[in-house]
């Protein structure tokens, strides 16, 4: 392990994620799937795992994790009662696109874009698709032929090979309503915000906290010092689990980052992800 990775793997996420996850919160993917009749769970859930085709909801539970499995079972199976893989996959493209457009279309380069992007495929092009779910699925997507959707799926495959790592990380040390309740005392948001959005509820997320406290890992509503070293551990784990992507960069890693920081900063400015991942950074 060494400094660099986790540097370059924590920058690397930091710039990635409102490029890739932008599209969650983008008016436009929302408006490609009300056309199709889909709620916001429904959409969330069913076009982010239509690169696995047409899933079942235990499935959908495994690759994604921290959520509730009844929540997803309810969302899926609704989502794949009205629409197919491929139109969700095509609203996903086109409302992330859009957002992409709109946000950046001034303030990012053709030349810039098209950049970035060859270097991000590159990172993730013949890379191991073992134990990566969510990866190994959005890897068989064709590439979109605009330049700023290249641009978000390229960033797409990057958070999705963390993500499945990051799971990986974690699974050994905590389950699905407790990764959430710590990650959300790590982050310094409201506890009991991001949780609920997951599908838990106040009786688990209690047992939660009970579990948690048990263990020694919080106490009084915050990380203890034994929470914070766990907390650490996993996120270091998944930086080395991207250890097979950075090490793709060589050279270019300044430069794709230096080329990707401000526009992910454009991209929370105008409101198309809530805030700076470069704000939510654990101490490890």
């Amino acid at each position: 392990m060494t400094t660099s990775l986790f540097t370059t793997a924590r920058a690397l996420r930091n710039v990635t994620e409102p490029i890739a996850a932008g599209v969650y919160f983008a008016p436009e993917a929302q408006a490609e799937y009300r056309a199709l009749g889909l709620d916001y769970f429904e959409s969330y859930f069913c076009s982010r795992s239509a690169c696995l085709g047409a899933a079942p909801w235990s499935v959908v539970c495994a690759a994604f994790a921290a959520f509730k499995p009844a929540a997803v079972e309810s969302a899926v199976t609704a989502g794949w009662s009205k629409s197919t893989p491929e139109a969700l996959l095509r609203a996903r493209e086109l409302g992330a696109t859009a957002q992409l457009e709109r946000l950046l279309g001034d303030v990012a380069s053709e030349t810039d874009v098209a950049r970035a992007t060859e270097i991000l495929y590159r990172m993730t092009d013949g890379v191991d698709l073992s134990g990566r779910t969510l990866y190994a699925g959005l890897s068989t997507l064709d590439r979109p032929t605009t330049p700023f959707g290249a641009l978000w799926r390229a960033a797409d495959l990057v958070r999705e090979h963390r993500g499945d790592g990051h799971i990986a990380a974690w699974i050994p040390h905590v389950d699905s309503t407790e990764i959430t309740v710590i990650t959300e005392l790590a982050w310094g948001i409201p506890p009991r915000s991001y949780v609920y959005t997951r599908g838990w509820n106040e009786e688990e997320v209690d047992a939660a906290y009970e579990r948690l406290s048990v263990r020694g890992v919080v106490a009084d509503g915050a990380l203890t010092a034994a929470g914070t070293e766990l907390r650490d551990h996993i996120e270091q784990t998944t930086d080395l689990a991207t250890r097979a992507v950075v090490d793709r960069l060589g050279d270019d890693a300044d430069e794709v980052i230096a080329l990707l920081d401000p526009w992910a900063d454009a991209i929370v400015a105008g409101g198309g992800y809530p805030a700076s991942p470069k704000n939510l950074q654990v101490s490890g």
